[in-house]
C-alpha cells in the first residue's frame, strides 16, 4: 500500500477487507484493527497510509468516511462499506468485498497470462525466422555461387528479402517497436476498446463482473433496483452497459426483475430457469454468485482454448517456413551436387 492517490490493486483491497473482517469477527472495534495493522506494517509507507485511516476513526469517524478520505479505495467499495455500517452487516460486506476483489484479481491475472504468453511465443518465432533469413539464407546463396549456379524462384525471392533485411535491419527493428507502441496505444483508445469489448470473451468477463456485483449488493441487503444501479457503476463495457440500461427500462415499464434480465440478454438463456427459481425462493444472491463463477470458468476455458490453439499454430507456421527454405535451397542443391558427381 502507498500514500499516492492511486487506487490500490484488487489483491491489496481483497487482503485489506479480509483483515478488517477478521477483526470485526473477533469482536474488536474496527479502529483497533486498523491500529494493529499499522503497528505490524512492514514499511514506513504502509504505516503512514494506515495512520491516515486510523486517526479520523480514533476521533469517531466511520470506516467508510476514513477510507474515502484516502482517495485510494474504489468508490464502489466505500459505498458498500457505508451500506454495511448502516445495516449492521459490515462483516458480511467485507467478506463479500474480499471475495469480489480476489476474483477480479484472478480474472486480470488470467488475461495478462493469456496475452503475455502468445506475445512471447510470437516474438520468439519472429526472431527465429529473421535469423534464418538474414544468416542462413546467405550461406546457401554463397554455396550456389561457388558451385557456379544461380538462384531462381522462391530461393531468389528469399535471398532478396534477406538482402533487404540485412541492409535496413535497424529501420525494421525501429518500425517493429513503433508498431507495438501504436498497437498498445490504439488498444487504449475508445475505438480500440470498443473493438475488443464486443468480443465473446470480453462479454463473458463483463457478465461475470455484473453477476458478482449483483451478488455483493443483494447479499448486503439492497433491493434489485439499487443493486442494478450499484452494478452499473462497475461495468466499463459499453455493450454490457446498454444491456443493463435495457433491463432497467423493462423494470420501469412494469416487467419483473427476472424477465427484465432475460429480455435484456445480460445472461445466456441457459440461466433463465435457475434465475427464476432463485428469485422465487429468495436466494437470488446465491444464484448470482453461482452465475458469476460459471462465467469466470467460461472465461478461463476460452483463454486456455486460445492458448492451446495458438501454440501448435505457431509451430506449424515455423515448420512451414523452415520446410520452404529446405525445399527451395536444398533440393536444387542436391540436384546440382548429383550432376557434378
Amino acid at each position: 500500500m502507498s500514500q499516492k492517490n492511486k487506487l490500490l490493486s484488487e489483491a491489496e483491497i481483497s487482503a485489506f477487507c479480509q483483515q478488517i473482517g477478521m477483526v470485526i469477527k473477533a469482536g474488536l472495534p474496527t479502529y483497533y484493527g486498523i491500529s494493529i495493522l499499522r503497528d505490524e506494517a512492514s514499511d514506513e509507507h504502509t504505516k503512514a497510509f494506515l495512520t491516515t485511516i486510523y486517526e479520523p476513526m480514533e476521533k469517531g469517524e466511520t470506516l467508510g468516511v476514513a477510507l474515502a478520505a484516502t482517495d485510494v479505495f474504489p468508490e464502489y467499495m466505500i459505498d458498500m462499506i457505508r451500506l454495511g455500517e448502516e445495516t449492521g452487516r459490515l462483516e458480511e460486506v467485507l467478506e463479500a468485498l474480499s471475495n469480489y476483489y480476489e476474483r477480479e484479481a484472478d480474472i486480470k491475472a488470467s488475461i495478462r497470462h493469456a496475452v503475455t504468453y502468445p506475445l512471447i511465443m510470437s516474438f520468439m518465432m519472429l526472431v527465429v525466422i529473421v535469423v534464418i533469413i538474414t544468416q542462413v539464407v546467405p550461406v546457401f546463396s554463397q554455396i550456389y555461387e561457388e558451385l557456379g549456379s544461380s538462384l531462381n524462384g522462391t530461393a531468389l525471392l528469399l535471398m532478396n528479402i534477406s538482402n533487404v533485411l540485412n541492409q535496413y535491419m535497424l529501420w525494421f527493428i525501429l518500425g517493429f517497436f513503433a508498431l507495438i507502441i501504436f498497437a498498445i496505444g490504439f488498444a487504449k483508445t475508445a475505438i480500440g476498446k470498443t473493438l475488443f469489448q464486443r468480443q465473446p470473451l470480453s462479454m463473458a468477463i463483463s457478465a461475470s463482473r455484473f453477476a458478482n456485483c449483483m451478488y455483493l449488493a443483494l447479499s448486503s441487503g439492497l433491493d434489485t433496483d439499487r443493486s442494478l444501479e450499484m452494478a452499473e457503476k462497475l461495468i466499463d463495457n459499453p455493450y454490457m452497459l446498454e444491456k443493463i440500461k435495457m433491463c432497467k427500462n423493462h423494470i420501469k415499464h412494469g416487467e419483473g426483475f427476472v424477465r427484465s434480465l432475460l429480455l435484456s440478454g445480460i445472461f445466456s438463456k441457459i440461466y433463465s430457469s435457475i434465475i427464476t427459481i432463485g428469485y422465487k425462493t429468495g436466494s437470488i444472491d446465491d444464484v448470482m454468485k453461482n452465475i458469476s463463477v460459471a462465467y469466470e470458468e467460461e472465461t478461463d476455458d476460452r483463454l486456455r482454448q486460445f492458448i492451446s490453439m495458438l501454440e501448435p499454430t505457431l509451430i506449424i507456421i515455423l515448420s512451414f517456413f523452415i520446410g520452404l527454405i529446405l525445399i527451395s535451397f536444398l533440393l536444387p542443391l542436391l540436384g546440382i551436387m548429383a550432376s557434378i558427381g
